[in-house]
């Protein structure tokens, strides 16, 4: 069992709940039998500390299988009647884009994802930010990002990409609005997706990529050891550099689906307590951004209409550059 201050994962899992439970709210926490259970008393503890009306767990009997897998009949039922779920099961489980979530969305109530990490990960770094003055930062950002034509990201390791800017951007901090239904946690990016076709230049990713299977699963790529440098046309990758993670992500494409290749989001950084490491909080470090190559038409959530792209693709493809500059139609943003 890994030792850490317990003090470390009461303040973690406090700051979940700070934005995320109103009182007089039924709140259902759902986790598997995999999970450690130091977090789901901690996240009990901290839900039952904003007064909610009640506080339920859920434990799911991990299956001998999770090909296919489908939440029980009971947890949807419950998912259906809590006004706030908090989904605490481990990275093996569907996550994000499952059942489950379709039974959130489609009763118009909240839930909150946890970004699963080893737990001395999540109980330090990205968990640790104030959640209100990173949710106030993000929307800040967010909204200058949404008022703007165009996006143009910059940086000294030859990244000059730039955009068209045709839907809102997103605040993604951990807090569940009512408007979208869905919170991930720890976080801290605003999330764009740019209009289809109009990506034009270079991103030079030198810190991290990781992808989502949508369908199935496969290989990771990680910490990035050699820069990978990605050329655009027309929202579409249309050159990558050679070197060993470059190698990595043309085989992970390579078995993917024709629209892999296109640029499907840009995610602005925010997290000013996130660490350079090897899996998701990686990417809302402040000063970064990252792109994604495939899927978008299901960010938004439960406002995928306004938010969501065209792209339908079977992988989401994160890669991460450091210290990068933002401009707004002609305007230098500092962030």
């Amino acid at each position: 069992m890994t030792i850490f201050p317990q003090h470390e994962l009461h303040r973690a899992a406090g700051n979940l709940a700070k934005n995320n439970v109103n009182p007089g709210e039924d709140v259902l926490i759902v986790t598997s039998s995999d999970q450690d259970a130091r977090l789901v008393d901690s996240l009990t503890a901290a839900v039952s500390g904003n007064n909610p009306k009640t506080v339920s767990t859920i434990v799911i009997a991990c299956p001998e299988t999770l090909k296919n897998f489908r939440h029980p009949d009971p947890v949807l039922a419950a998912v259906e009647h809590a006004d706030l779920t908090i989904v605490a099961t481990t990275i093996n489980f569907p996550r994000a884009y499952d059942d489950l979530s379709e039974v959130v969305y489609k009763s118009g109530k909240r839930q909150v994802l946890i970004n699963n990490a080893p737990l001395e990960d999540f109980v330090r770094g990205a968990s640790l930010a104030d959640p209100v003055a990173l949710d106030a930062d993000t929307r800040k950002l967010a909204r200058r990002i949404s008022d703007a034509k165009k996006i143009r990201v910059t940086s000294s390791n030859g990244t000059d990409l730039c955009m068209d800017i045709c839907r809102p951007c997103i605040s993604l901090t951990g807090f569940a609005d009512r408007e979208m239904g869905f919170g991930s946690f720890p976080s801290g990016e605003a999330m764009l997706v740019p209009e289809e076709d109009t990506a034009d230049g270079t991103f030079v990713a030198d810190s991290f990529g990781q992808v989502v299977y949508i369908d199935g699963s496969g290989p990771q790529i990680g910490l990035i050891s050699e820069p990978i440098e990605m050329h655009f046309a027309k929202g579409n990758l249309v050159e990558i550099n050679s070197g060993r993670d470059s190698h990595k992500l043309k085989e992970i494409i390579k078995a993917g689906d024709k629209n892999v290749t296109r640029l499907a989001e840009l995610g602005i950084g925010t997290n000013p307590m996130a660490r350079e490491i090897g899996h998701v909080e990686n990417k809302f470090r402040k000063g970064t951004a990252h792109i994604a190559l495939g899927d978008n038409h299901l960010i938004g959530w439960g406002a995928v209409k306004k938010y969501g792209g065209q792209i339908i693709s079977n992988r989401h493809i994160d890669l991460v550059a450091n210290n990068i500059a933002l401009q707004l139609d002609a305007e230098v943003v500092e962030f």
